[in-house]
């Protein structure tokens, strides 16, 4: 493929999207290299974005908040910063003032107590803004707001801003005033980097589609029964392309017919110049194996990661927070013994970057860098921490070196992590350490035969598996096991192999049952 540097000017940016029926996967690659990665399941619904009309179940004036229920497991959090003076569900079918106020709330900046604001039994039209995590509820906000690839539309307010990124007052002073000329009274916005150069006729077109999007969301609003959904989020391909898809994305890169024909139409209405980056691909070789990622990926798994220049870093999870140790590995010797710890923690530092945006890893992380002696020396490895979190879209913040070699960092987060995501607390050692998801251990299988069949192995197979494992296979009218069969063109035989670890597959010859060696497939 040759995916390496070419001495160019930018960044190389392609984002490749896996489907299978059972998950599917994004990966987002600069210069060949995965930066981030994002998982849907088809049972792991996502819920941030989604509007609800809720019902106030709790107010509780010592925390400033009220818990409302969603007609979900567990009733959403939403504190009083995030209440609307004036709730929107009241505002539907009222005109609203075209003033200039600040985005949300009056302009005195004084904020009621929760209990003036909200009463149990009210209803209230809510947003999620961060996904229900382990034991709590979903984080929720009265302030609605609708993303497009260059806007955010934000219905009951006014307000106008355009993306820090824009320094030049006098474009902000214009984009703001052929966004005020464009869009209706009832609505504010908030121009996003990727839209700085577009022309007033794409603002014009993503503010017909945003503000549909609400006179849709008013209507079901008035319509629904609470508690109850009002608004859908898009699937994940179309956020991360809102999100991430932008002039330097080079290509798209989809392995699935069906969801391609989805993302060129979601993109005809929006972006129509720029259908054709979107490319379907059919190589024998699986689209993440191709461009050199799935190992890579696996490594994101991992609680010991190596460095570039010979170190490794080991990355702890604990109820509170996430612990990274920095080590030099068997690397430090003699006189460059300083020159080398410096250079094994500026490796550390890009390499935590990279991880906290792959695992998706938030709240306070604490990373143990190698002690160093000289000041100028820590100062090089924060500036350089400072430069690798530079491409996370995550808010994050962290405070200098401690003297004692420790960096404490926090990451916001909307999503479970990752690794949680893609992994089952082990019934022996009850979360200390991680076994695979069974869907996790489905992908392995599924890129296993994909090899195998590619070197021309038989055609016929027995596959001996957990019992847990032959469940997944089979539930749904055996959807993963006939994707399997007819993905591969292999006939496969479960066999139940109660020893079996949940991890673990055997595979033997269908003709001769000689087991074929799991390691080295063909």
């Amino acid at each position: 493929m040759g995916h390496s540097h070419r001495g160019m000017p930018r960044f190389k940016r392609e984002i490749l999207i896996n489907v299978r029926p059972y998950e599917k996967r994004i990966a987002i690659l600069e210069d060949g290299r995965l930066s981030e990665m994002f998982y849907e399941r088809p049972d792991s619904t996502r819920l941030v974005g989604n509007i609800y009309k809720g019902v106030v179940n709790a107010v509780l004036p010592g925390l400033q908040a009220a818990f409302v229920d969603l007609g979900l497991e567990k009733a959403g959090f939403l504190h009083v910063e995030d209440v609307e003076s004036q709730s929107l569900l009241d505002s539907i079918g009222e005109d609203m003032d075209d003033e200039d106020e600040d985005p949300r709330g009056g302009s005195s900046g004084e904020s009621k107590p929760i209990d003036q604001l909200l009463k149990v039994g009210q209803e209230v039209l809510v947003q999620v803004t961060k996904e229900p995590i382990s034991t709590k509820g979903a984080r929720l906000t009265c302030h609605l707001s609708f993303a497009g690839p260059f806007l955010v539309c934000m219905p009951g307010t006014s307000f106008i801003g355009v993306s820090k990124k824009a320094r030049d007052p006098q474009q902000r002073r214009a984009l703001k005033r052929m966004i005020r000329e464009l869009k209706s009274p009832e609505c504010g916005y908030i121009v996003r980097t990727n839209g700085l150069n577009e022309s007033e006729a794409e603002f014009a077109k993503q503010i017909k589609i945003l503000e549909a999007k609400w006179e849709q969301c008013k209507q079901h609003a008035s319509q629904v029964a609470a508690p109850g959904l009002v608004h859908q989020e898009s699937d994940s391909s179309e956020t991360t392309l809102r999100d991430y898809f932008s002039e330097d994305v080079d290509a798209v890169w989809i392995d699935d017919r069906d969801e391609c024909r989805t993302v060129v139409n979601y993109l005809k209405v929006l972006s129509p110049d720029k259908v054709g980056k979107i490319k379907l691909y059919t190589g024998e070789v699986s689209l993440f194996d191709h461009f050199g990622i799935e190992d890579e990926l696996e490594k994101t798994f991992l609680r010991k990661v190596p460095l570039k220049r010979g170190g490794y870093l080991l990355i702890d999870r604990t109820e509170a927070l996430t612990a990274i140790d920095v080590n030099t590995g068997g690397k430090v010797k003699g006189r460059d013994q300083a020159k080398n710890i410096v250079e094994t923690n500026m490796d550390a530092a890009w390499e935590v970057a990279k991880q906290m945006r792959l695992r998706d890893l938030g709240g306070l992380i604490v990373v143990d860098f190698i002690d160093m002696d000289s000041t100028d020396d820590q100062e090089t490895v924060t500036k350089e921490f400072k430069k690798a979190i530079r491409q996370d879209k995550a808010p994050i913040s962290f405070a200098p070196l401690s003297q004692f070699g420790l960096m404490e960092i926090t990451r916001k987060r909307v999503r479970p992590d990752a690794v949680q995501e893609q992994t089952l607390e082990c019934p022996s050692c009850k979360g200390a350490g991680y076994i695979p998801s069974r869907e996790s251990v489905l992908a392995s299988i599924d890129r296993w035969l994909r090899r195998f069949r590619a070197k021309k192995g038989p055609s016929e197979i027995s596959l001996a598996l957990n019992p847990s494992m032959i469940d997944l296979l089979t539930e749904n009218r055996a959807t993963a096991f006939k994707y399997l069969e007819i993905a591969h063109k292999t006939r496969i035989q479960l066999i139940e192999d109660e020893d079996a670890n949940l991890d673990d597959f055997r595979v033997f010859n269908g003709k001769n049952n000689e087991e074929i060696p799991v390691a080295t497939p063909g």
